[in-house]
């Protein structure tokens, strides 16, 4: 799902409650991108990672920001470790402010991020939920996959 052109919010609270999908080369993610990427291009316009998650690192919950100097591998990320990202729905949300970002999972903070001024994080962004297959994160696919469900309850967003 992507909200580009449709939806997008500055500050305020994004919630998605989920269920993530399990095999190895998964790679769901519950993101937003700042709504100029079409003027200043990727890692300017920012990005925002609620949560990702591989399935070949299984319960490993990444929250991430990115931006110029802090992009790819470089990437400003924390990561928290559930015990039933796959089989149980849990709650991925940001505390989005002027001055800073916090992530949680089931409200819990596990991330705290100092925003400014001189970062792209002031800006309207875009909502994107999707699921990906290997890639530079998500890995080598499981030659046994077959398929897997990203189960999402629903996003509530709070401005």
């Amino acid at each position: 799902m992507l909200t580009k052109g449709k939806f997008s919010i500055k500050y305020g609270k994004i919630e998605f409650r989920a269920k993530l999908p399990a095999g190895g080369g998964t790679w769901p993610a519950l993101w937003m991108l700042g709504n100029n990427i079409d003027a200043v291009g990727w890692p300017a316009c920012g990005e925002i990672d609620i949560m990702e998650h591989t399935g070949n690192q299984l319960n490993k919950i990444l929250g991430t920001l990115h931006y110029s100097g802090r992009s790819g591998g470089n990437a400003d990320s924390s990561s928290k470790i559930i015990s039933n990202a796959t089989t149980e729905f849990h709650i991925y949300s940001i505390e989005w402010r002027a001055d800073f970002i916090n992530f949680y999972i089931d409200n819990q903070l596990f991330k705290n991020f100092k925003n400014s001024t001189t970062l792209p994080f002031n800006q309207n962004f875009f909502l994107i939920m999707n699921c990906a297959m290997g890639g530079g994160l998500g890995g080598a696919i499981d030659p046994n996959f077959a398929s897997s469900t990203f189960e999402i309850d629903y996003v509530r967003v709070y401005n």
